[in-house]
C-alpha cells in the first residue's frame, strides 16, 4: 500500500481549490461473510479530499476512513467485499474467539481489520496502512497513543524490510509517516533524528516529500505532538 498517490491528489486540490465538494452516504444492506445474518449499515458513496495532514489523513467533504462494516452479532469486520472459503474458514475460528471477541467491544473498525490481517496472509504493507487508518478513527479519545505506537512498529517493520515493488520514494514516505507516530507521541528525538537524515535524503530534494519533512522538523523544535494539515507552498 503506497502512500504516494494519497499526496499527490493534495496536491492536486490544493493547487485547484475550485473543485466542487460533495460527501454522500447510502443505507446498505450486508451479509455478513461469517454467520451469514444480514444487516443495514451506512456506506460512503463518494467524497472530495482537499487535503491531507501529516499522517496522510484526507480532510474535506469525505469521510476517514471510509467506514466499513461490522455484523452485529459477531463483531466481524468486513474489511473487504469477497472472501475465499478458505480464509473464512481461517477468520471464522479467531472472530469466535474469546480473545477477538474482547477485542470488537473496544477497539476501532479499522484496528480489528488490521489486526484480521495479521491472521491472514498479508502484506506487511497493507498491515500498516490499516492500523494507520485506525488512528484516524481516534484522534480524540484515550486509544490514540496504543494505536500510534501499534502503527509506528508496523512502519518501522516494512522499512526494515520493504517490499520488493517498492522504490527509495516509496521508502522515504514510510520513513515520514514513522516519524510523524513518533511526534506525535512526543518522542521528539527520535523523530528529529529521522527527518533531520530525511530531509538530506537524494530522493527527497526538490520534492514535495521535503516540504512535509520540513514542516515538520519546524513541528518537532516547538515540542508540538498535534495534528496538523500539510502545508503545500507552490515553487
Amino acid at each position: 500500500m503506497k502512500l504516494l498517490p494519497a499526496l499527490a491528489a493534495t496536491v492536486f486540490l490544493l493547487l485547484y481549490p475550485s473543485i466542487s465538494s460533495a460527501s454522500t452516504t447510502a443505507e446498505v444492506r450486508v451479509k455478513c461473510p461469517i454467520g451469514g445474518k444480514t444487516f443495514k449499515t451506512v456506506e460512503a458513496m463518494s467524497g472530495t479530499q482537499f487535503g491531507t495532514n501529516l499522517d496522510q489523513k484526507p480532510f474535506g467533504a469525505i469521510l476517514a476512513p471510509w467506514p466499513i462494516a461490522k455484523c452485529p452479532d459477531n463483531g466481524f469486520v468486513v474489511y473487504k467485499k469477497d472472501f475465499t472459503k478458505d480464509e473464512l474458514d481461517r477468520l471464522q475460528a479467531y472472530v469466535m474467539s474469546d480473545e477477538y471477541q474482547a477485542l470488537q467491544k473496544i477497539e476501532s473498525n479499522y484496528y480489528l481489520a488490521a489486526t484480521l490481517l495479521t491472521r491472514m496472509d498479508t502484506p506487511a504493507e497493507q498491515i500498516a496502512y490499516a492500523f494507520l487508518q485506525s488512528t484516524w478513527e481516534v484522534e480524540a479519545d484515550s486509544r490514540y497513543r496504543r494505536y500510534a505506537e501499534k502503527t509506528l512498529a508496523h512502519f518501522e517493520s516494512v522499512i526494515a524490510k520493504p517490499p520488493a515493488a517498492f522504490d527509495k520514494a516509496d521508502i522515504a514516505f514510510y520513513k515520514q509517516i514513522a516519524g510523524e507516530m513518533e511526534r506525535r507521541l512526543g518522542r521528539f528525538d527520535a523523530a528529529k533524528k529521522r527527518f533531520d537524515a530525511l530531509i538530506g535524503a537524494p530522493d527527497v530534494k526538490g520534492t514535495t516529500l521535503e516540504q512535509v519533512v520540513a514542516q515538520e522538523i519546524e513541528l518537532v523544535k516547538s515540542g508540538d505532538s498535534a495534528t496538523h494539515p500539510f502545508t503545500y507552498k507552490k515553487p
